[in-house]
């Protein structure tokens, strides 16, 4: 039986195929706590398993029994491989620093987040300012790339930024030099000349003209800043641990960003709403997504089996559509998933009236606070990033 990685719940045959126990061992699990279940809707004696839960029992026993083949699949969603200090993704909930992210959800700024995540007070940015018209060039990439998407526009202009300007610009101020790269990407993502006088929330609500979405752009940057060892941070902290510069960091990040468990997925987030926005009979528009190859986007995280608590945040407090809500429910209603922080992020952008692209411009921002606080933490641990890789053997024709 084949179960699509992004569905939440799993019935008894394959719980205990992955679990490779019996049905008795499998509802002992269950009585003990280990794996949650529910009713099955269409049969209310049988139950359905929540996969995260099984997931972790078999990465627990194959750690335990086989720790080579631990290691072979820890890079993906397996064991921990490095310790980090920065952010923590524990029994559906994230933390920055120890600290739950609701309580920075409700009241602080990206620059305060960045400031406890890089360990440095939040002045920097108000002394860095950075002016797109201070890198050579810059302006007239811009032009170039108006209709490039935001992620693309900003690894091409930070990669000028590194080329021109991040040297010459360096300060002994701690955090200034990173303060001034977030704000270089915002302008980067954006395409706009920000008032980096401002904070980051109300510089992007300025330059969209969207004034009353301010604070829900501030929930969206502060709930972005960072998620653990997902794909860019791994990818900023492998580039760092070879001491290379900061803006080179940020660079290799965007790539990894701009691909589609990123930018991927938050752009078909976005047609999904835009369908249902144009009438599109939601049903059959589940159905067709979930015959495809990927998973439903904008509907669950394998972390988060009981909700994304980021998107929860966002939604709590953003200007929603009318057909968003219809959106939801009818996912929820026909497949158990509730909605992760993609779809919330173009709901906003569309609540609002932000350009299209905002949410992408927004996430990717709000992120790299989380990829400079890696980079650091990584350089600070003195080790370079190079595992081993074992030899596949090809068969003789």
């Amino acid at each position: 039986m084949s179960i699509d990685p992004a569905k939440a719940l799993i019935d008894v045959d394959e719980a205990t195929r992955r679990l490779r126990v019996s049905r008795a061992t499998l509802y002992a699990y269950v009585s003990r706590g280990l794996i949650r279940s529910e009713r099955q809707a269409e049969n209310g004696r049988a139950h359905l398993y929540a996969l995260a839960d099984i997931e972790r029992l078999v990465w627990r026993k194959t750690r335990a029994r086989k720790p080579a083949g631990a290691a072979a699949t820890a890079l993906s969603w397996g064991l921990p491989v490095l310790e980090t200090g920065v952010s923590q993704i524990e029994r559906g909930m994230l933390s920055y620093r120890g600290r739950p992210i609701g309580e920075f959800a409700e009241e602080a700024s990206l620059e305060e987040v960045a400031a406890l995540l890089w360990g440095v007070s939040d002045e920097p940015f108000s002394e860095a300012r950075f002016d797109p018209a201070g890198v050579a060039g810059w302006t007239q990439l811009v032009a170039l790339l108006e209709t490039e998407s935001p992620v693309d526009r900003a690894i091409a202009l930070m990669a000028l930024m590194r080329r021109v300007a991040w040297a010459r610009q360096l300060s002994a101020v701690p955090g200034l030099n990173e303060a001034k790269l977030v704000q270089a990407l915002g302008c980067a993502a954006t395409g706009l000349a920000l008032d980096t006088r401002l904070p980051m929330h109300e510089a992007f609500a300025q330059a969209w003209n969207a004034p009353d979405a301010a604070d829900v752009i501030r929930r969206i940057l502060v709930c972005s800043a960072d998620h653990e060892l997902n794909t860019s941070a791994f990818t900023a902290r492998v580039v760092a641990s070879t001491d290379v510069d900061c803006c080179t960091v940020l660079v290799s990040a965007l790539t990894a960003f701009c691909g589609y468990e990123h930018t991927g997925v938050i752009g078909l987030s976005r047609a999904l709403l835009a369908a249902a926005r144009r009438g599109v009979d939601l049903d059959a528009l589940i159905d067709e997504a979930q015959a495809g190859e990927k998973p439903l986007a904008g509907f669950y995280h394998r972390l988060y089996p009981d909700g994304d608590p980021r998107a929860a945040m966002v939604l709590s407090r953003c200007r929603i559509i009318p057909e968003a809500p219809r959106l939801i429910d009818t996912v929820e209603r026909r497949t158990g998933l509730r909605p992760n922080i993609d779809i919330a992020l173009v709901i906003a952008e569309a609540g609002y009236g932000l350009p299209v692209g905002a949410a992408e411009a927004m996430f990717a921002t709000g992120r790299s606070v989380g990829w400079i606080a890696h980079a650091a933490e990584q350089r600070a641990s003195g080790i370079r990033i190079r595992p081993r890789a074992s030899h596949a053997t090809l068969a003789p024709d």
